[in-house]
């Protein structure tokens, strides 16, 4: 009995050590939260001590910012490291600000410590910190610790607008004109590759059908349409329905914010290409209406067949009004019909279909060799702003062939002004103007 109860002692209070354990950090995470960091130093200290990498984190932090206790370097990396190795986001990108000032490891040069904080950066960032998805994004746009990459800089910061709709908004942040059409829908299959890989919880309270979310539109100012746009694209495919039936309403509204929302979603998006064709043919729809399912299509459906082969159509006998925006889709389907239909634009009756058509070619580099001649003869009319486009487009191309049409025209800095011919040529900025 005796030995029995000395067991007893022994194992009763080990086995009751987690709820002891848990309503320490609780009370230990709350004094924090609160700013009263002596007494969250108390309850967490001895956790920490224990191995808890929570607890670690916060007793590294501060030490980090000399909160409740006194500032020291040293002591911030011996708690914050192991807690970022334990897969604590926030302790990840604590570590990898750490490591870029210079305060982790020997000395070394700025640009050393920058390299090596994008690991524990990308770590955090996978996890959801806002915060690491934000500076990574600001790394690869300036190239600082890793090559500069457009791709990447647009992937983080796409993701961290969507968990943080006022922070980040990729179409003003990173330099799309720099990117390609092909490496933006690269990078938006990749940010809706991370969300499907981190649902929205639809049991939180903050959680809202997309048709509760469309009809908040009417009343939403800039801040809350933001935030509702970037619920509708983490929503993914959940959301199609909602935005396609507000489409086929008899009175459409928001089809711009709408048709940006797919747009941002890109090639992941390719399934509502059978629905949006539908609304293109329905005759009751007005072309006001109808260029805003054109620009969904170039930019969901750059995989489809039925896609391209409407837009070919459209950049060859459509109305009037939705040629150009045909042409700028096509911009997006780089396949040698796409191309050759481009090339045949430059001759169209309207110059903002042959301005578009240059610049779309421009955008394809290498691709759009099949248009060199068609460029070469556009490039003769000296004197025209679609001469100056379309040296752009061989400069882009930069094969010996399109060197060569380069050299026939000679250089293109004798250009004068553009033509003025005045017939309301149309860009796709113009639809995604914030409303």
């Amino acid at each position: 009995m005796f030995t029995r109860g000395i067991i007893l002692s022994i194992v009763l209070p080990l086995s009751w050590s987690p709820p002891i354990v848990e309503a320490g950090m609780e009370s230990g995470a709350a004094a924090f939260h609160k700013e009263d960091y002596q007494t969250a130093y108390q309850e967490l200290r001895p956790l920490a001590e224990a191995g808890d990498p929570k607890a670690q984190y916060y007793i590294g932090f501060m030490y980090y910012s000399g909160k409740g206790v006194v500032q020291n370097s040293v002591e911030a990396v011996k708690w914050i490291k192991p807690a970022a190795e334990s897969g604590v986001a926030e302790a990840q990108y604590l570590f990898a600000v750490m490591t870029e000032s210079g305060l982790v490891g020997p000395k070394r040069k700025k640009d050393a410590h920058k390299t090596e904080a994008i690991p524990w950066l990308t770590l955090a960032a996978e996890q959801g910190h806002v915060n690491a998805q934000i500076k990574l994004a600001d790394r690869y746009l300036q190239g600082e610790g890793v090559p500069r990459d457009l791709v990447q800089a647009y992937v983080w910061c796409g993701i961290a607008h969507l968990l943080a709709p006022s922070r980040c908004n990729p179409q003003e942040y990173i330099p799309t004109y720099q990117m390609t059409p092909a490496q933006q829908d690269a990078a938006k299959q990749r940010v809706q590759e991370w969300v499907a890989n981190h649902p929205v919880n639809p049991t939180h309270s903050s959680a809202k059908s997309a048709q509760h979310l469309i009809a908040e539109l009417d009343h939403a100012g800039y801040k809350r349409r933001q935030e509702i746009k970037a619920s509708l694209i983490r929503m993914g495919d959940s959301a199609s329905p909602a935005i396609l039936g507000t489409f086929r309403a008899k009175t459409p509204k928001h089809v711009d914010f709408l048709a940006g929302v797919l747009c941002e979603r890109g090639p992941a998006a390719v399934g509502a290409v059978p629905e949006l064709i539908r609304l293109f043919q329905n005759k009751t729809i007005t072309p006001s209406i109808k260029h805003h399912f054109v620009q969904s299509l170039g930019c969901v459906g750059t995989t489809s067949a039925e896609a391209q082969a409407l837009l070919i159509s459209l950049t060859k006998g459509g109305d009037e009004a939705i040629r150009p925006w045909a042409v700028m889709s096509l911009e997006r389907f780089d396949s040698r019909e796409a191309i050759l239909a481009l090339a045949g634009a430059l001759s169209d009756p309207r110059r903002s279909v042959r301005e578009s058509a240059a610049g779309a070619l421009s955008k394809m580099g290498p691709k759009a060799a099949p248009a060199i001649p068609a460029l070469g003869k556009a490039m003769g009319q000296k004197g025209t702003y679609l001469s100056m486009l379309a040296a752009d487009a061989l400069q882009a191309i930069g094969t010996p062939e399109a060197k060569a049409e380069l050299k026939k025209h000679g250089k293109e800095d004798d250009l004068s002004s553009p033509e003025d011919d005045n017939d309301g040529g149309a860009t796709f900025s113009d639809s995604f103007t914030p409303s």
